[in-house]
């Protein structure tokens, strides 16, 4: 499956009233759209999301470009760290 972001990938989602740094810990595809599963750096997980500003919680794709993307943001954790300690959450059953 291709998508515009992959595991490991440091992303900026948007909620109502903050960004937050994440990282995509997977990602999937329901009725043709894309989604992920994000670790926030708060340690706490969001399932199922996408890029469309349309909704009240999403990967901000501008902030991501240019904070992220350009490693102007880096998450505080290690991912891979997470990954081979086995840490990451299962977000989904």
């Amino acid at each position: 499956m291709t998508s515009r972001y992959r595991e490991g990938q440091a992303v900026i989602v948007t909620t109502e009233d903050k960004h937050q740094v994440g990282v995509i810990v997977n990602a999937f595809k329901v009725k043709k759209k894309t989604m992920y599963d994000v670790l926030l750096e708060s340690r706490s997980a969001i399932s199922a999301l996408n890029s469309s500003s349309n909704n009240k919680v999403y990967i901000n794709r501008t902030l991501t470009k240019q904070l992220c993307d350009s490693g102007t943001i880096t998450p505080t954790f290690d991912y891979n760290q997470l990954l081979e300690e086995d840490l990451i959450p299962h977000t989904r059953s």
